[in-house]
């Protein structure tokens, strides 16, 4: 059953990337950078899936970096404004051409940002394929958004 799409449309702008994040890796990953929690740089994709900006060797790089080339258990959140917060679970792969000018490009669109120029060399974009979406409002009520719904978004 589709989700009420103001419900969607809420959860997308949250994620946008114009409200700080934060993010956490699985503890498999962590031998090259600690799980986190650590503030990062934000934006969707036309997908809806998030992209995450990162200077390269830096904590969150590195966290999100798997060593063995692998996707990386991801968990974004999002606090909004009121209080509520919002909480997107997934893979995270760090990404390389040909798919990199785009999601560069992507990113900018939500969310332009100075170090965008520098993706490539001194910074790194890493995107989440978009596993579980959860909004908990402030009241404490917690609601499971459908993936499918999310990207139909």
């Amino acid at each position: 059953m589709a989700q009420s799409t103001v419900l969607v449309a809420l959860v997308r702008t949250l994620a946008s990337g114009h409200l700080p994040g934060m993010v956490q890796v699985a503890r498999r990953a962590t031998a090259r950078g600690g799980p986190g929690p650590f503030p990062v740089r934000h934006a969707l994709d036309r997908a809806g899936s998030p992209l995450l900006l990162a200077a390269v060797g830096d904590p969150v790089d590195k966290a999100l970096t798997s060593c063995d080339d692998y996707d990386v258990a991801t968990v974004l959140s999002i606090t909004a404004p009121d209080g509520g917060q919002l909480w997107i679970s997934g893979w995270s792969t760090r990404l390389r051409e040909p798919l990199l000018r785009g999601a560069v490009l992507d990113f900018a669109a939500h969310n332009p940002l100075p170090d965008l120029l520098d993706v490539g060399h001194g910074h790194t974009l890493h995107r989440m394929d978009v596993a579980e979406v959860r909004f908990e409002h402030p009241d404490g009520l917690m609601i499971e958004i459908d993936p499918d719904d999310y990207a139909a978004g």
